[in-house]
């Protein structure tokens, strides 16, 4: 919601509530084989792979989208436009918390946070094995085609736009070894039966942020909350990674999130107004292309 802070300034506020993971995986598995969820960001979750009364999908076990819809109609009734002019992205921790046992520690953690000014498809983001694929390229143009393989837009309507993307920020995470207890290391007695790693908790490798933060017009900003998650999912046969022996579970609660943006009136023109609205909502996936 946006909150009015004097008679030019706005502030507009999103937030993403905690959520933890628990994914399991049997011995010589080389997928997960159990996951489950927790916490007060389960109502708003759209997606969480392996959860059966979330998603049906079962691709990348511990990987979730959270979405959160900011209803600024009013803003539209009135003709209101405003302008971001600062950002400011908030956690309680820099990093998941938990604990990750005989995983896999090749793949990154991935955290994408996306603010647009039209949704995406929801259906075929709920479905598709390749949507987390199509993560890294939504929000610069020209970076996904229309009417492609992973149509997150619509029937032919393409991903959200640079214009379409207010903010976005791609976080990666890492299990470093310098960290965690392994045979490698020498922290763990090779061989054991039991453990062949554990770490306490990923670590922040590194942080990426895109976007325009053109002027919002309403009626809505559309907001995901992207987690992937390979950790107990291993790319080659078991003769590579000595952790497929043994059976593996990881715990991680991700904190919450908040985004406020500091809005100010760019005081537009009627017509800059119009040219702003349309490009902010064209290609909106309901019912198919759009002019």
């Amino acid at each position: 919601m946006a909150r009015l802070i004097d008679n030019d300034t706005r502030l507009i506020d999103i937030d993403f509530g905690p959520l933890t993971t628990l994914t399991s995986r049997d011995a010589l598995a080389q997928q997960p084989t159990g996951t489950s969820v927790g916490l007060n960001g389960v109502n708003q979750l759209i997606r969480a792979d392996g959860v059966a009364d979330v998603s049906a999908t079962t691709f990348k076990l511990g990987s979730f989208v959270q979405y959160s819809r900011i209803d600024l109609e009013y803003m539209t009734m009135n003709n209101e436009v405003v302008q971001p002019v600062e950002v400011n992205v908030q956690r309680t921790s820099p990093t998941p918390t938990g604990t990750h046992e005989n995983g896999n520690n090749y793949l990154p953690l991935e955290e994408y946070l996306f603010v647009f000014s039209r949704p995406l498809n929801h259906n075929v983001l709920n479905t598709s094995n390749l949507f987390y694929a199509a993560c890294e390229l939504m929000g610069l143009d020209r970076s996904q085609a229309q009417g492609s393989s992973v149509d997150l837009g619509g029937v032919d309507a393409g991903l959200p736009t640079h214009e379409q993307t207010i903010y976005a920020e791609r976080r990666r995470y890492g299990f470093n070894g310098n960290f965690g207890a392994t045979e490698g290391n020498g922290e763990l007695a090779a061989g054991n039966g039991v453990l062949a790693s554990i770490f306490p908790t990923p670590t922040l490798e590194s942080v990426t942020t895109w976007g325009t933060m053109s002027a919002i017009t309403g009626p809505s900003l559309h907001c995901y909350r992207v987690v992937v998650f390979d950790g107990q999912s291993f790319p080659a046969n078991e003769l590579v990674f000595p952790n497929v022996a043994l059976g593996g579970i990881t715990t991680l609660q991700y904190p919450p999130v908040n985004i406020t943006f500091v809005c100010k009136d760019p005081k537009y023109t009627e017509g800059e107004y119009l040219v702003r609205l349309a490009n902010a909502m064209n290609s909106i996936p309901e019912d198919g292309p759009t002019a």
